[in-house]
């Protein structure tokens, strides 16, 4: 059963009688498990519930027109939490201290097919899959990592075998269900024959697989007691988009799309020259860093030319990056310096909080921030942070809300967003922008962070 937190006033679920604390306890007859059955099950326009109030059973009959919303919130989710100790898993990577949702391992397919997390299907019983194919719970975003099960057993940190990947995607496949996989690369541990033979695995289930993104593995300064691996080089990482073009070619020649795509930091890592648009087919995997900078920089092109009619301000701004976004960061300030009236500078952060081995912007903290605006000894009417780098509270990865860091630097910090020249344009209007950013945490998509009951 579900528990409801709150009702919208004059919204169905209150017009029907409905009360916070209420339980519902089943739809037409069906057990009410989560939300996700909730949604299923409410779907139809004459709908029964069960009720559980104080102990009492009660019946409500709801009539429902198509579409038409129940204005319920719902009490938190409580997730499945992964059974696995992956050898690159970035939470086993970072340092005590952290607020405590930071450390919570979710690994749950509802989550999978609400928000397009990636899960390993490790912890899912018959049950679950045949809950998955029988209520239509598409796409699923699959962390496979190898298909052979040694190597993948190796992959997951596991001393006990587990199910079979390939059987896994079989039966979803068979179910109608859709996937995208993911493969985080780890050199001498998944890559060379064995990535050959995952790719191999996964094309043979296409079009219910429908997409492969290979991420290059990324590495903390806090790894003591962890698995010994390989930083993802330039030279390897070039090795790997050579494989990548080769796969594309063939699978755009038999299947119409690439089939095979490599994260934006293999790209960045190798400094090759981005992909067009059409790289990226209907960008199966944008959410996973896979043509995340190509939709930034052509709607960047597109979008640009709105800051000149506003560009007489005289307004000096900077705008922080990490490490590996500086080299298509760089041309987009010289842009905004052309304009009349502004004078933009660019912040390019080293990651000192997780090591330099971690040089994307999403992965940014507070304190690192700060410190790099302060050696600036510049005075801006606003710096814009990246959208990534701060989550839905307003809070950095090392606790510290965007208040705080303006404080500390005395100047106003404001998050930007996906499309910088809106960001930009806000700014130079009204001198203002956002406190809370994108960077998405469990706990503000209204999940419990804990153990499941």
């Amino acid at each position: 059963m579900i528990v409801i937190k709150e009702l919208i006033p004059g919204e169905l679920g209150a017009r029907s009688g409905l009360l916070p604390g209420d339980r519902v306890v089943s739809i037409n007859g069906s057990e009410t498990a989560d939300i996700l059955d909730f949604q299923v099950q409410s779907a139809e326009e004459d709908l029964c519930f069960e009720i559980e109030r104080e102990g009492e059973l009660y019946e409500v009959e709801i009539e429902r027109s198509f579409g038409e919303s129940f204005g319920i919130e719902f009490e938190d989710l409580r997730l499945r939490s992964c059974n696995n100790k992956c050898v690159f898993c970035f939470i086993h990577q970072m340092p005590s201290g952290l607020r405590k949702s930071l450390y919570f391992e979710d690994d749950d397919f509802r989550l999978s097919f609400l928000h397009g997390s990636y899960v390993t299907l490790t912890n899912v019983k018959e049950r679950d899959i045949a809950r998955i194919v029988d209520q239509g719970l598409t796409p699923q975003y699959i962390s496979v990592h190898a298909t052979e099960a040694e190597v993948r057993l190796k992959m997951l940190g596991r001393k006990k075998a587990t199910v079979d990947i390939i059987d896994r995607i079989k039966t979803l496949a068979d179910g109608g269900i859709e996937m995208h996989t993911q493969v985080v690369v780890c050199p001498g541990w998944n890559d060379g024959v064995h990535l050959e033979r995952t790719v191999a695995d996964l094309r043979s289930f296409y079009p219910a697989v429908r997409s492969v993104a290979l991420v290059p593995v990324g590495l903390t300064r806090f790894r003591d007691d962890l698995p010994d691996l390989t930083p993802v080089t330039p030279q390897i990482s070039q090795s790997y988009l050579k494989l990548i073009d080769k796969w594309g070619q063939r699978f755009r020649d038999e299947l119409g799309e690439c089939f095979v795509y490599g994260a934006d930091e293999l790209f960045l890592i190798s400094n090759r020259e981005l992909p067009p648009a059409s790289y990226y087919d209907a960008f199966p995997q944008l959410e996973n860093g896979i043509g995340m900078v190509r939709s930034f920089l052509d709607t960047w092109d597109t979008e640009k030319r709105r800051i000149k009619d506003l560009s007489n301000s005289g307004v000096r701004f900077a705008i922080v990056t990490g490490e590996l976004a500086a080299r298509f960061m760089e041309p987009i300030v010289a842009e905004l310096n052309d304009f009349d009236g502004i004078i933009a500078d660019l912040i390019v952060v080293q990651n000192a909080f997780f090591g330099g081995g971690i040089s994307v912007s999403g992965l940014l903290a507070g304190q690192d921030i700060c410190q790099s605006i302060e050696k600036q000894a510049c005075t801006y009417d606003g710096v814009l942070l990246p959208p990534n780098c701060v989550n839905g509270e307003g809070v950095t990865l090392d606790d510290m809300t965007v208040l705080q860091m303006s404080e500390q630097v005395a100047m106003p910090i404001l998050v930007g967003e996906y499309d910088i020249a809106n960001s930009i344009c806000s700014f130079l209007q009204e001198k203002q922008g956002a406190h809370r950013g994108q960077g998405r945490q469990l706990s503000e998509l209204g999940y419990y962070v804990g153990k499941q009951r």
